[in-house]
């Protein structure tokens, strides 16, 4: 029982560390948390920080900030136009060298908030793993795990899936089809309100043919008799998150 107990003691201690680290909060910025977007970066930037990129993974918005002054990097999650969180992630996450560690690498393609908990791995050897099967499903290159080791084979995957996340967040814009036919784009639907998406819609030859609501959100399915684009916009909270191809227009 004793042993049991200990065991558990471990493990919980271990779990909270794991999330403490995930977590990370960047402590000087937690007022900008609930703030809209737009306000949140006039704050960071009177703070002296500097915008460096910003990558979108469905309907959520990740930014990197650098402060100069403090030689820190943060990023901030944006959901529903307002900031989730704002943490303090590592140098690299920011094109920049933290002088110690592997996180001084720059030339990585993904960030902490690719991996699922947020955080990059603490292990060197896990984390490039995790960077070759990113770059790999980024760039759609084929899956190819050379890794023998159980923990290098799971990271090597992870980053691959996030990497075709990301690649598939990059190209909304794509019809998915090829050669010289003609199509309308709807990537520029993202973050609208739903009337003025539908408006946009309207005038670009798009019928709405379906409408159904998935995981609170609602799935409104358009139809382009001219281009042929079957076309799902989902929405939540009277704004547009995502637009993708669809198969439900029975055409």
């Amino acid at each position: 029982m004793k042993s049991n107990f200990l065991k558990m003691i471990v493990l919980l201690a271990i779990f909270l560390s794991v999330h403490a680290i995930a977590q990370n909060p960047a402590r000087d910025l937690q007022n900008i948390v609930g703030e809209k977007g737009s306000y949140a970066e006039m704050d960071l930037e009177k703070q002296g920080y500097v915008h460096i990129n910003t990558s979108k993974s469905g309907y959520d918005v990740y930014s990197n900030w650098w402060s100069p002054s403090k030689r820190k990097c943060v990023s901030y999650h944006l959901a529903d136009g307002r900031i989730l969180s704002v943490v303090d992630v590592p140098s690299s996450d920011c094109n920049k060298s933290s002088g110690a560690g592997y996180s001084s690498n720059s030339s990585y393609n993904h960030y902490s908030h690719h991996h699922n908990n947020n955080a990059h791995y603490s292990n060197q050897d896990h984390d490039q793993a995790f960077e070759r099967g990113h770059s790999d499903g980024l760039y759609n290159k084929a899956y190819h795990n050379i890794y023998a080791d159980v923990a290098l084979k799971s990271a090597y995957s992870d980053g691959y899936q996030s990497g075709v996340n990301q690649r598939g967040s990059n190209t909304r814009y794509h019809s998915g089809r090829g050669g010289y036919q003609s199509h309308s784009r709807v990537d520029d639907l993202v973050g609208l309100p739903v009337d003025s998406a539908a408006e946009k819609m309207g005038s670009r030859g798009f019928t709405e043919v379906n409408q159904f609501k998935h995981d609170g959100k609602t799935h409104r399915i358009y139809y382009n008799k001219q281009t042929r684009q079957c076309i799902d916009v989902r929405a939540m909270h009277g704004k547009v998150g995502h637009v993708e191809n669809s198969t439900r227009c029975n055409r």
